[in-house]
């Protein structure tokens, strides 16, 4: 009696198993399709992703299909623009996998694009909670927080992330731009001067310029804001859970914005990667081949980048920088008539290209002609007048051929353009020192030693050239 009992006792748990498996399988469904609702029957963009999109759906809402395939799905819009159809799939995919914060911080940086904050910040909260090591959310968190006016909420934020990792920089750029907030100037300057030591001026450049200014230091400003020019954009924090989008991306744009970042952190193998699929996406498109072109150059590829920069000048010949690049890449693997043949090809399709102008006027001044070498450089300058590398080159050809008074012209209209600029002030100095002005050598030593970028050696000649003209140290 008592085994039959148990018998049935199994059965009926058996039966309730099944009931139970089958109400969760339809419930897991539902949400699924909700998932799904609302998606563009016909989604824009290549036929492979157009197929790629519609195959994925079809799986999602198959009874076989599910979770996977609206993961798949979710990430097929993230990364390539469709963010109404990502957003309402990782709704959908919070709910099926709660403790999964991939979801939610995806799903956090779109509703932050979206500018609706509070949704956000929530996910991110949860990110937080779940993946407490993944710190790429932590620092939108405070970021987002520091935006919405929470600066408090926003320091206790990036307090915690240093106190996992010490050296992340966006993490203390984020307090930096709460201690200028509150006015707490010398706390923002010892930031900053470490963040840009750390980072080479990728990140805080801009801060610190308003830092010196405010103490006065005009020269160190300056000489930032000039580094500044080649920096780029503000670089957000690696993020891996974004960058897994990038496999199924087709926006060859996204791609090559993203291999460029990727090629500033060090990581060429994946910025090759994704500029290559950019490339074959858009074969047509100059700036994803470039960018393949520099990596290559980089990662010690001159033969494919060389490939690629010519391929560029054929797809853009108006393209300056593809033509003077090729041409540099001639003359590193020493074929330098090749490199004149470039820059001259390059000026016939840019005749107001200030780059080429430069190029040619050191081959010609190398070659011995320093005439038309000036008349090269004076071109260069008239197309770009706001750097001082062209009016530097100059000045030093003038030199060579005695016409000094006009060198210094040349030298006094470089700082002009590019005020404390390095190699000007140095030469300067030397030029000074060497001409027994010791009146005006002190003066150009004074600026050469508030000038950081005068390399250290280089200074150290010309302190001891002034002990040696004058006597004595210089200031």
């Amino acid at each position: 009696m008592k085994s039959r009992r148990s018998i049935y006792l199994l059965a009926g748990a058996l039966a309730l198993g099944a009931g139970a498996g089958g109400w969760w399988a339809e419930a897991r469904r539902a949400i699924v399709l909700d998932g799904l609702a609302g998606q563009n029957e016909s989604p824009a963009g290549p036929e492979e992703l157009r197929q790629r999109i519609l195959s994925t759906r079809q799986r999602a809402a198959g009874w076989r299909g599910g979770t996977a395939a609206l993961a798949e799905l979710s990430r097929l819009a993230h990364a390539n623009g469709f963010p109404r159809e990502a957003r309402r799939a990782y709704a959908a995919l919070e709910r099926l996998e709660p403790k999964e914060p991939r979801w939610s911080h995806r799903h956090a940086v779109l509703l932050a694009e979206a500018g609706e904050s509070e949704a956000a910040l929530a996910r991110w909260e949860r990110v937080r909670e779940l993946a407490p090591d993944f710190l790429p959310a932590q620092v939108r968190l405070g970021d987002l927080r520091f935006k919405t006016n929470s600066a408090e909420r926003a320091a206790e934020v990036y307090r915690r992330v240093l106190q996992r990792a010490p050296d992340q920089p966006h993490a203390a750029l984020g307090l930096a731009r709460i201690d200028l907030e509150a006015g707490r100037w010398a706390e923002a300057r010892t930031r900053l001067e470490q963040i840009v030591a750390q980072t080479d001026y990728a990140l805080g450049y801009d801060l610190i310029v308003t830092v010196y200014e405010h103490f006065g230091e005009t020269a160190r400003a300056a000489d930032v804001r000039a580094r500044g020019k080649a920096s780029g954009a503000y670089r957000e924090i690696a993020d891996p859970w974004l960058e897994e989008l990038m496999e199924g991306c087709y926006d060859s744009y996204r791609l090559t914005l993203e291999g460029g970042w990727a090629s500033r952190r060090g990581e060429s193998a994946r910025a090759r990667q994704w500029l290559e699929r950019a490339v074959a996406l858009a074969p047509g498109e100059v700036e994803p081949r470039f960018q393949l072109a520099s990596v290559l150059a980089a990662t010690g590829d001159e033969t494919g980048a060389r490939r690629e920069w010519e391929r560029c000048t054929e797809i853009a010949p108006e393209f300056a920088d593809a033509w003077a690049q090729g041409a540099a890449a001639r003359q590193r693997a020493g074929d330098g008539p090749a490199a004149m043949r470039m820059v001259a090809a390059g000026l016939r399709a840019c005749p107001e290209s200030p780059g080429l102008w430069l190029m040619r006027a050191r081959h010609l001044r190398e070659a011995g002609n320093a005439a038309e070498a000036v008349r090269a450089y004076e071109t260069a300058i008239r197309f770009r007048t706001n750097e001082a590398d062209a009016f530097l080159e100059l000045a030093t050809t003038l030199f060579r051929m005695e016409r000094v008074e006009e060198g210094l012209k040349r030298l006094e209209q470089g700082l002009s353009a590019e005020p404390e600029h390095p190699p000007t002030l140095a030469l300067l100095a030397f030029h000074a020192i060497t001409s027994g002005n010791e009146a005006a050598a002190r003066a150009w030593m004074v600026r050469v030693e508030r000038q950081p970028r005068v390399a250290r050696d280089q200074a150290e000649r010309l302190r001891a050239a002034f002990r040696e003209r004058f006597g004595r140290t210089g200031p």
